[in-house]
């Protein structure tokens, strides 16, 4: 509640045309970031459980990336 508060603010401070082209470029990276879980998944997921763990941490990453990049894209 309160964070979704400042996050709002937060954007009511940066200009709409910034606020898309940071979007897109969050996006962007969380589509790169995909593709390595997908190479780190395919070389060292099923060896061991410590590479599970870091395609996990870098799968966070990436929802996080694609949520704020869609969020700062597409806020009205």
């Amino acid at each position: 509640m309160i964070g979704n508060l400042l996050f709002g603010l937060i954007l009511e401070l940066i200009p709409e045309k910034i606020r898309k082209v940071l979007g897109i470029i969050l996006i962007i990276i969380g589509s790169i970031l995909t593709l390595l879980i997908a190479i780190l998944y395919l070389v060292a997921g099923p060896a061991d459980s410590t590479g599970g763990l870091g395609i996990v941490i870098f799968a966070m990453m990436v929802i996080l990336s694609f949520s704020i990049g869609f969020k700062m894209t597409f806020y009205e």
